[in-house]
């Protein structure tokens, strides 16, 4: 009998030892799939939220010595 529960406990041990690390992998590659359908074919587009680098530091030469007057 206790050959029995040394066997079932080998066999679930041998079994656990395949089946993480496939899954792991599984999840993985299902996780990496679904991350590049998520990136856009063309960087432009996916980027209509983005400010301009002009946007978020003002004007070019802003803050760089005396005030400039404003030209009409």
């Amino acid at each position: 009998m206790a050959s029995i529960l040394i066997l079932g406990s080998f066999l679930a041990g041998s079994l656990l030892s395949i089946l993480l690390p496939l899954g792991l992998l599984i999840a993985l590659v299902i996780w990496q799939g679904r991350a590049i359908v998520r990136v856009p074919r063309d960087p432009a587009s996916g980027a209509v939220h983005a400010a301009a680098a002009t946007d978020l530091e003002g004007q070019p030469g802003a803050g760089e010595g005396a005030p400039q007057s404003p030209q009409a």
